[in-house]
């Protein structure tokens, strides 16, 4: 099991980057009207702090979260207690029958389970697909080259009782992404600091779009979901079964 997302940038990231988590639960209950499906199975691969999962289970969905990070799971059966949560790596967990799956925030480019892996990744959207029940949906979306345009980029970001600090690195010829992460998080009268390091393997759009078609899907590439649009080196996916 990977400490990456430990207590305290588990922390953070819930108070302060769950946007993109809000924006993709819309756009997927969106769909799920479209298609005129009101109850059913969701699973929420690398579900974080159950975001997504407390917005579609409150629609009348279930929902079944996974995420590596144990801390990040405790959050989610906090904010989330209608659905079920396991802590495991998407790589590795058992999918059962479903109407959508979601990947949200960049979760399969992680490099958390050292297994990740262009085969393992394509045996994963292949699980996917068999999981899906007919007409279902998997909605995802993923870092590629170009997301650090300018090759480094430094970002300070604080709340009301945390900061972080992010040093971002791309290396276009390994199409390697690395952030590296101070948090502060207050505990008492004090700021309690701790340092992650993570790793994203940037990944093709037309590859993957590629690998999608051939598995079976019907695919629709995105730049946002709803209002939200993407920033640069980074796309979105709606694929149906």
């Amino acid at each position: 099991m990977s400490d990456a997302y430990r207590a305290d940038l588990a922390y953070i990231h819930n108070a302060g980057f769950g946007h993109f988590a809000r924006a993709a639960a819309s756009k997927l209950l969106r769909e799920l009207r479209r298609i005129r499906v009101s109850c059913g199975l969701v699973v929420d691969l690398a579900c974080g702090s159950g975001i997504l999962a407390k917005q579609v289970s409150e629609a009348g969905f279930d929902v079944l979260g996974i995420d590596i990070s144990p801390a990040m799971i405790a959050l989610a059966k906090k904010h989330a207690p209608r659905a079920t949560f396991r802590s495991e790596s998407l790589f590795h967990a058992d999918l059962p029958q479903c109407l959508a799956v979601t990947a949200i925030g960049e979760c399969f480019n992680f490099l958390f389970d050292k297994t990740n892996s262009k085969t393992a990744l394509a045996q994963v959207l292949r699980r996917i697909y068999q999981a899906l029940v007919p007409g279902g949906i998997v909605l995802f979306d993923v870092a590629t080259p170009g997301r650090v345009p300018e090759g480094v980029r430094r970002l300070h970001v604080e709340g009301d009782d945390w900061a972080v600090l992010v040093t971002a690195t791309e290396d276009r010829r390994r199409r390697l992404l690395t952030r590296k992460i101070t948090s502060f998080r207050k505990r008492g009268d004090v700021y309690r600091r701790d340092f992650e390091e993570h790793r994203l393997r940037l990944l093709s759009p037309a590859t993957l779009h590629k690998e999608l078609r051939s598995i079976g899907f019907q695919v629709r590439p995105l730049d946002r979901y709803g209002k939200l649009r993407f920033p640069p080196g980074y796309v979105g996916f709606l694929a149906r079964k």
